[in-house]
């Protein structure tokens, strides 16, 4: 199945409907709890997970089965029943409104499907197979949190606070040098090795090494042949 990837950033605080109550929905409503929506779970039955979410205030629940009209005002819903009827209902629903919808295990119904994801800080890397093997993602998911470890996540918002500096006149026209500067390893190094205080300030070295050389100091070759 053929698709545009997007991340969807605008849920804070927007309304998303989970149609189930076992396993998989706690899933799915977890993820949109960390996306910060407002999920509402609906199911005649509820499993311990949903129940657990419910009672810290991460969702709101509604204790019977689904029926039409429940997506109204939603910004997306999810239907994970385990009964293709009532998922195909729901899926109906939101075609009829326009509301995005997953629908677990049939991405016929799907309007969007639900990534495998790695989440290190800000850092989001999303493998989808496009409905047809959610084991592969999760595989290929585990393989890669071997490799991108939680110091990824911590590069990042390192690296974002220096974008300005970066961008900045004295800076601008070596853009690229000083990107492929900052990310070629060292500052990932020394992040698992010594933290965010030694990266942080090893960075404002590098930087203001390429700034010395800008500005005719000698002290900035050194930093560019790294």
């Amino acid at each position: 199945m053929s698709g545009y990837p997007i991340v969807l950033t605008g849920l804070a605080g927007r309304c998303c409907v989970v149609v189930g109550g076992g396993a998989v929905a706690a899933r799915k409503a977890q993820a949109l709890v960390e996306a910060g929506a407002r999920p509402v779970v609906i199911g005649p039955e509820l499993g311990p997970e949903v129940e657990a979410m419910a009672v810290a205030g991460q969702v709101q629940i509604e204790r019977r089965c689904y029926r039409p009209g429940d997506l109204a005002g939603a910004a997306l819903a999810i239907a994970a029943t385990g009964d293709r009827q009532v998922n195909a209902a729901v899926a109906e629903e939101a075609r009829q409104r326009g509301v995005l919808v997953n629908v677990v295990d049939d991405p016929a119904l799907c309007t969007f499907t639900l990534p495998a994801v790695v989440r290190r800080g800000d850092l989001l890397v999303a493998i989808s197979t496009g409905g047809q093997s959610p084991a592969f993602a999760r595989h290929l998911r585990e393989m890669l949190e071997e490799i991108i470890d939680p110091a990824y996540g911590e590069l990042l918002a390192l690296v974002g606070s220096l974008r300005p500096r970066v961008l900045s006149r004295a800076l601008r026209e070596r853009q690229l040098q000083v990107w492929k500067r900052l990310l070629d390893g060292e500052l990932l190094a020394i992040l698992r090795r010594d933290g965010r205080a030694a990266a942080e300030a090893r960075a404002a070295e590098i930087l203001d090494g390429f700034i010395e050389q800008e500005t005719g100091g000698t002290g900035g070759t050194q930093e560019l042949n790294g």
